[in-house]
C-alpha cells in the first residue's frame, strides 16, 4: 500500500483542475474548485497516514454532497477526478438499487464490497478509496413522525431504511463488510478502516429549491394576500440552481424527505449550475461531435456540421433541460439517419449537416 500511495501523482488543486480541462470537462468553475480541493485533501490525507505515519484526527473524514440538475456533470466530475486523475480505488453506485437490510435489493454494506473489488481485494488499498452514490435524492421519501421519532414503527424499504444504514457508514471509524457481497454466510466478514475514505453523494434534488422557498414564504389571506402567491405553486423548472441560501436551510432537507442527521454528516455541500449555451456548445464540439467524427472517419467519411446546426442542437438541449445529455439526445436521431444512408458503402465522401426549415438534413458532397 505504501508503494501504491507513493506512486500517486501529487498535484495541486490548480493542477487537478487543469487536468480536468485536458480530459474534456467543461463548465462548473465553482464546483470544480471545491472538488479539486476535496481531491487534494484526500491525497494529502492518505499520504500522511501511509507515508508519514501520522494518524488522522477523529472526525476529520470528508463527506461531500453534490447537488445540481441532471446532465450538469456531477458524476462525470467524480469519475474523472478520482478514477482517472488521482488513480485511487473509486466506486460509482446508483442509490436506487439499495434497500433496507432483509429485503430484496443490495445492502448499503455492499458499497464497501465494491470498493474492495475495485482495490484488487486489498482492504488497505480500499481504505484509500472514494465512494460515490449517484441518484442520492431518490432516497427521499414522505415524512412520517413515527420514523423521525426513532420508534421504527413503520418499514420503508428504499427510503429511511437506507438512510439509517448510511448514517453509520458516513461516520464510523471502521466497519465490516461481506467480501462476497453477502451471497453466502460462510465467508468471514472483512473489516475496513473508514478514516481516509471520501464519500460523495450526487443528486439532482428536483423540487428542492421550491421546497426551501415555500418554507420561507408566509401565506396571507384577504387584503394581505400577494397576487399570484396563493393557491397552487408554479411548477419548478428542472434546470435550476440551488443556491447557498437554500442549502443552509436544513429544515428544507427534512421536509424534502431526509433525516436531518444524515444531511449533517456532509461537511461540504456543492451546488452545480445548469449549463449555459456557451458551455453546451463547447461540450458539443469537444466531446459529443468528436466521438461521431472518429466513427465517420473509420467508415472513410468526413463529418461536417454547420454552425446553424450546432446552435439548433444546443437550443434543443436547453429546451429539454437535461444538460449535456440533451446534446446526445438531439443529435442521435440525425446522425443515425446519416449513418443508415452512408455507412458501409466504402466510398470516401463528406457528409454535411445543414439546417433547412428548422430541420437538420445530412447532405453528401
Amino acid at each position: 500500500v505504501q508503494e501504491r500511495v507513493a506512486a500517486l501523482e501529487m498535484l495541486s488543486p490548480q493542477g487537478i483542475d487543469a487536468r480536468l480541462s485536458d480530459l474534456g470537462y467543461r463548465g462548473q468553475p465553482e464546483a470544480r474548485r471545491a472538488a479539486a480541493v476535496l481531491a487534494y485533501r484526500h491525497l494529502r490525507r492518505i499520504r500522511r497516514v501511509y507515508l508519514e505515519g501520522i494518524q488522522p484526527e477523529p472526525g476529520t473524514r470528508e463527506n461531500a454532497l453534490f447537488l445540481g440538475p441532471t446532465g450538469s456533470g456531477k458524476t462525470f466530475l467524480v469519475e474523472l477526478m478520482f478514477r482517472e486523475i488521482l488513480g485511487v480505488p473509486t466506486v460509482l453506485a446508483d442509490a436506487t438499487q439499495f434497500s433496507e437490510t432483509g429485503y430484496v435489493g443490495d445492502d448499503v454494506s455492499t458499497l464497501l464490497s465494491r470498493l474492495y473489488e475495485a482495490a484488487d481485494r486489498d482492504a488497505e488499498w480500499a481504505a484509500c478509496g472514494v465512494i460515490c452514490m449517484d441518484e442520492f435524492d431518490k432516497l427521499a421519501t414522505s415524512r412520517s413522525d413515527s420514523r423521525f421519532s426513532g420508534q421504527q414503527t413503520t418499514k420503508d424499504v428504499s427510503g429511511f431504511g437506507v438512510q439509517r444504514s448510511l448514517l453509520h457508514l458516513l461516520s464510523a471509524a471502521s466497519t465490516t463488510f461481506p467480501p462476497d457481497f453477502g451471497f453466502t454466510s460462510r465467508i468471514r466478514a472483512e473489516t475496513l478502516d473508514m478514516n481516509c475514505i471520501t464519500f460523495i453523494a450526487c443528486g439532482a434534488f428536483s423540487g428542492f429549491r421550491g421546497t426551501a422557498e415555500h418554507m420561507t414564504h408566509v401565506e396571507r389571506v384577504g387584503f394581505g394576500r400577494e397576487p399570484g402567491k396563493g393557491g397552487q405553486r408554479d411548477a419548478e423548472s428542472i434546470a435550476v440552481r440551488i443556491t447557498e441560501e437554500h442549502l443552509e436551510n436544513t429544515t428544507a432537507f427534512s421536509r424534502y424527505g431526509f433525516i436531518p442527521e444524515l444531511i449533517g454528516r456532509f461537511n461540504r455541500l456543492v451546488s452545480f449550475a445548469p449549463l449555459d449555451a456557451a458551455t453546451l456548445g463547447d461540450i458539443l464540439q469537444h466531446n459529443v461531435l468528436r466521438t461521431w467524427e472518429r466513427e465517420f472517419e473509420h467508415e472513410g467519411l468526413q463529418l461536417s456540421v454547420d454552425d446553424a446546426v450546432r446552435d439548433w442542437i444546443v437550443a434543443r438541449a436547453i429546451k429539454r433541460e437535461t444538460g449535456a445529455r440533451g446534446l446526445r439526445t438531439a443529435l442521435a436521431p440525425i446522425l443515425e439517419a446519416a449513418a443508415y444512408e452512408h455507412f458501409g458503402h466504402g466510398r470516401a465522401a463528406t457528409v454535411r449537416l445543414v439546417l433547412k426549415d428548422d430541420t437538420v438534413h445530412a447532405v453528401r458532397d
